[in-house]
């Protein structure tokens, strides 16, 4: 069967201002000789895309990819990314998924049958994340996923979601949630684009702990978005049934979280997916990347932490950038967690 890229997406490719590089997860089918900025093609401007099923509107579309545009601006590029949005039609995602595969084979990524089948799985493909987003208005319970799903043997960050129910004006939600999860998902792109990617994703001793990969991805989305929102960089859409509550609120809500979260966790960092330790790895590792950036500057994951960590292996970067072990890291934090709230909330920024 031929298959028609132009009747199923909507393309946007995004241009932005020169990036100068400071130097939830991805899998890979094989090991790669090449550098992650030669095997990401990584530029000093933008390089992402946003590619939308039929039934996006075209403004959802556009906000995803000014989202991504601001990322980059105030981040770094990570290289070539595609990011796929779906809706809630199924014969849109259908045809989305053959416009998928048809660029796949085109580049010459994946069989055409190979890539038909993948991007129906029930994990990663695109009628999972079309049957979210139908769910989320059927039943009138909001949800939104979205992932990093790979793409380094392709040379490209793939990712994709479903429809984002802030950006589509849906069930009360808050625009500036959305702009959240596609930062964070950009993030694991940044993170990837400095690590040497093996036969499944980053080694774990590049990569590092659950905590680490998942608590920066939400504190770097955090409070990034709250910087830009302030700058007006990203657009405030006060379209939610209740005012969005700045960093501070948010911040207080994840430690009220991780605090109760700890009571059927033996730590508050675990390095696991899955339950509510996995979830404490989320909450929990953001306030211990925010501690981090409290005492060493907000920018110090770009700055100095992950230009190293292919070089030095996460443990020891970890040590060289900040002063101590991991093991010494934690039992301090595990100190801080003990504080009264009002005293940890101090160390957020105030923009």
């Amino acid at each position: 069967m031929k298959l028609n890229l132009s009747i199923a997406i909507t393309v946007l490719t995004i241009t932005g201002a020169a990036v100068m590089l400071t130097r939830c997860n991805g899998f890979f089918a094989r090991t790669f000789s090449r550098s992650p900025a030669e095997l990401y093609g990584v530029k000093q401007e933008n390089q992402t895309e946003v590619l939308a099923a039929a039934d996006v509107p075209s403004a959802v579309a556009q906000a995803v990819k000014d989202t991504l545009a601001a990322a980059t601006k105030t981040w770094v590029s990570s290289g070539r990314l595609e990011f796929w949005v779906l809706g809630t039609d199924r014969a849109a995602a259908v045809d989305l998924a053959a416009a998928f595969c048809e660029r796949r084979v085109a580049r010459g990524d994946m069989s055409e049958r190979d890539c038909l089948e993948d991007s129906e799985n029930k994990d990663h493909g695109f009628l999972m994340y079309q049957a979210i987003g139908a769910e989320a208005l059927a039943s009138g319970n909001p949800r939104m996923d979205a992932a990093h799903n790979g793409g380094a043997e392709w040379g490209i960050h793939r990712m994709a979601s479903s429809l984002p129910l802030g950006f589509a004006g849906f069930l009360g939600i808050a625009g500036e949630g959305d702009q959240i999860t596609i930062l964070h998902e950009y993030w694991h792109s940044v993170q990837m684009s400095f690590m040497q990617p093996g036969d499944h994703g980053p080694n774990q001793e590049v990569a590092g702990p659950v905590w680490f990969i998942e608590g920066s991805a939400v504190a770097m989305a955090e409070f990034t978005s709250s910087k830009l929102l302030a700058s007006g960089e990203l657009r405030q859409w006060n379209n939610a049934v209740r005012p969005w509550p700045n960093l501070r609120e948010r911040m207080e809500a994840k430690m009220k979280l991780v605090q109760r979260l700890k009571q059927g966790c033996s730590s508050y960092l675990p390095d696991a997916y899955g339950g509510e330790c996995g979830q404490l790895a989320y909450e929990g590792g953001a306030w211990a990347v925010a501690y981090l950036m409290h005492k060493f500057g907000e920018d110090v994951l770009l700055r100095s932490f992950h230009p190293n960590v292919q070089r030095l292996g996460w443990e020891q970067c970890f040590q060289k950038t900040f002063g101590q072990s991991s093991n010494d890291f934690r039992a301090e934090f595990a100190v801080f967690m003990q504080k009264p709230i009002a005293e940890q909330l101090e160390i957020l920024p105030k923009y």
